[in-house]
């Protein structure tokens, strides 16, 4: 909020910088706490939907911008929201899940039991449970420390899936945000254009649900990966005239990316174990976030070569 009422650009700037490098912290720790804090029953389906919020969230942005054309009243009506997720230090619990696996027993008894009577559970075999799950998993021995980044590149099988989910995070955040740039290029209504190419989300969103069972993490990557590869592709052979063409390729390329990143996202948080789970997400999506820098650059390379999509 405070980036409204800076005086000076260079000082919107920092505030902008501390405001993404919060959010982007903010979001995967949120899913990773999801993917940990709910059964395995609804684990995929929850970290999915998940990602519902993010595409109410886009469709918002037109609606805001379309009422308050003023950028100082625009920065304060998206950032206000913010104000309120102080009150989740108090709501939310830590991850059991988490807890156990730094050795902090104690506690993750203590975040299980205040669950189990929010559920109107029993609590009484709850330390039992524990102390048998320790036991089974020889969790003691194998995950009390705490990992590190270099874990990430330590093991040959663990190495090879770090490489392959920060790639496909770079092509989805490149992609994503540079059809989401190539939008205000498109004729016609930029608001209406924009909360199009959110609404597509929801229902991707949804799909994905399904898909991920029906198909299979990777295979549901795959697809979506290519539907929207070959749409974006296309954006730069076809003719301007008429722009639905265009437009509906557009759309077509962001259900693909919909579809991809909350597939992604669960793809990740399944392949990494427990004390490498939030740095393995965290450094995938920073990968995505270097695909994101580089995408508002995307558009200009119009001026280099047409084929170079989406460009023209």
């Amino acid at each position: 909020m405070a980036a409204a009422f800076s005086p000076w650009f260079f000082g919107f700037l920092v505030m902008r910088f501390l405001s993404a490098l919060a959010t982007g912290g903010t979001m995967i720790t949120s899913f990773v706490l999801v993917m940990e804090i709910v059964g395995t029953e609804w684990r995929t389906v929850l970290g999915i939907l998940y990602q519902i919020p993010f595409n109410l969230g886009h469709l918002l942005l037109p609606v805001i911008g379309y009422y308050l054309r003023d950028w100082r009243h625009f920065q304060i009506a998206i950032s206000a929201p913010s104000i309120f997720l102080v009150v989740y230090y108090w709501i939310l619990p830590e991850s059991p899940r988490w807890e156990l696996a730094v050795g902090r027993k104690e506690n993750a008894i203590n975040t299980l039991q205040k669950a189990a009577k929010c559920n109107k559970m029993p609590t009484d075999k709850i330390a039992t449970d524990v102390d048998f799950y320790l036991q089974t998993k020889d969790i003691n021995k194998v995950e009390q420390s705490k990992g590190n980044i270099l874990d990430l590149v330590r093991t040959p099988i663990i190495r090879m899936y770090t490489i392959a989910i920060c790639f496909n995070w770079l092509v989805c955040g490149l992609c994503f945000f540079g059809v989401s740039q190539f939008i205000g290029q498109l004729g016609g209504n930029i608001f209406i254009n924009v909360a199009l190419s959110a609404v597509i989300q929801v229902p991707s969103t949804i799909f994905a649900c399904w898909a991920t069972k029906a198909w299979g993490r990777k295979k549901t990557l795959i697809v979506a990966n290519i539907l929207a590869g070959v749409s974006i592709l296309l954006i730069g052979f076809v003719p301007s005239d008429p722009a639905w063409i265009k437009s509906t390729l557009s759309t077509i390329g962001m259900f693909g990316l919909a579809l991809a990143f909350p597939t992604v996202y669960i793809y990740s948080g399944e392949l990494f174990p427990t004390v490498l789970r939030n740095i393995g997400v965290g450094t995938s999506s920073m990968c995505a976030r270097i695909g994101s820098m580089v995408a508002p650059f995307v558009a200009s390379l119009a001026t280099v070569q047409f084929w170079i999509p989406p460009v023209r």
